[in-house]
């Protein structure tokens, strides 16, 4: 039975901050990892192999982790009961990192924390949808408050491991999701809103229809493009002599990008489409890929990082535009569990691959990044033809 909740006036006021807030404190913890974690695993003696392989495995649990956590509470409509939980587990895995040494050790800990974490995300995406259809606060204005705080987690983050060693990682990683756990107990459960027709796509959709189970794997190849980014674009610029305190600053200077975009989201619905969205950060993932080994000086390393707030930012945001106008609000979660299913699939490939690959060779590491951003391109132009071909 799902649980619907009406909220009071007074109370909805305030939702939109909370949920932002909601949305920070998970992108903080994105902030420290992402940049940071890499480092702690290479401080403690991993290899780029095994590093690549303890990044890759929360992206490969998340494909079964995600969707049944998502799908359990779509089923009993408890999607802030399901943040909870997961946050609070997460907090608990994190923390652990910092009491384990060896791969063996640590590979245990990736395995339990992926078990709850993956689902963070989709989860909090459906909420704030839920919210936006109950008529309280612009998704992308409650979003951007993530990227607001990874920028604050990358800054601090860098200078912070100018002074004070890796090993610290895992505790802001904890205190993040403890922070989480403590915004998501002020938020209520909110009812779906049955009845709801998506707005721009036709009739609603089954999960299991081709065109959006192809806007999702193309989705998921070019936030899967990501993956030799997010576990060696640290180490990279390192081993080229960039500061722990610049790297910081670029991992910034594309979320920056990605914070403008989502503040004008609505406006932008108005003229450009989700799909559209999702091409325009295939395209920039192909370009960015081809150039990023090449990029080894500070002004070319910031020139290039402005196109994240493509490859990520107008590829999130056509996603969840594609699922506000293809699916029933009473599947949202379920199909954001999907989608995040789909890019786990693709990340965590591409991840396993990233660590021998970017041994032998950078260069063909980052470029068969750029070939994923490529095939979807093939996969949105492919669904293109077939909508136009059913129009005439």
């Amino acid at each position: 039975m799902e649980k619907t909740v009406t909220t009071p006036e007074k109370y909805a006021a305030r939702m939109p901050m909370r949920i932002g807030s909601l949305f920070g404190f998970q992108f903080l913890a994105l902030g420290i990892f992402l940049p940071f974690f890499p480092i702690f695993l290479a401080d403690r003696g991993l290899d780029d192999t095994e590093i690549g392989f303890i990044l890759a495995t929360p992206l490969a649990i998340r494909i079964a982790a995600s969707p049944l956590v998502t799908a359990i509470a779509d089923r009993f409509g408890r999607r802030v009961l399901a943040l909870i939980v997961t946050a609070g587990a997460s907090a608990f895995g994190f923390a652990c990192y910092a009491f384990v040494d060896g791969f063996a050790a640590l590979f245990a800990v990736a395995v339990f924390t992926s078990l709850f974490h993956g689902a963070i995300i989709p989860l909090s995406d459906a909420y704030a949808m839920d919210a936006v259809r109950s008529g309280i606060g612009d998704y992308g204005r409650m979003r951007l408050w993530g990227s607001v705080a990874f920028v604050i987690a990358t800054l601090a983050g860098g200078m912070a491991l100018e002074v004070w060693p890796s090993s610290l990682v895992p505790f802001g990683l904890a205190g993040s999701m403890l922070a989480m756990v403590v915004v998501a107990a002020t938020l209520p459960e909110l009812g779906h809103q049955e009845g709801v027709t998506p707005a721009a796509g036709g009739p609603a959709i089954s999960l299991r229809n081709p065109v959006f189970l192809t806007v999702l794997l193309a989705v998921g190849l070019i936030q899967g493009s990501h993956a030799v980014y997010y576990g060696f674009s640290s180490l990279h610029w390192r081993r080229a002599g960039i500061s722990e305190t610049t790297i910081g600053a670029l991992w910034v200077v594309g979320v920056i990008v990605e914070i403008g975009l989502f503040a004008a989201a609505t406006r932008l619905r108005a003229f450009v489409g989700p799909m559209t969205m999702v091409a325009i950060g295939g395209c920039a993932a192909v370009v960015r890929w081809l150039c990023f080994p090449f990029a080894e000086s500070v002004l070319a390393a910031f020139s290039l990082q402005i196109l994240h707030g493509l490859t990520f930012g107008a590829t999130h945001l056509g996603m969840i535009g594609f699922v506000a106008v293809s699916i029933p609000a009473r599947r949202a979660a379920t199909a954001q569990g999907l989608a995040s299913t789909f890019g786990g699939i693709a990340t965590a490939l591409g991840t396993l691959a990233a660590g021998p690959l970017y041994s032998a060779d950078p260069v063909i590491a980052f470029w068969s990044m750029a070939a994923g951003g490529a095939i979807a391109l093939v996969l949105l132009g492919a669904v293109a033809v077939r909508r136009l071909a059913r129009q005439r």
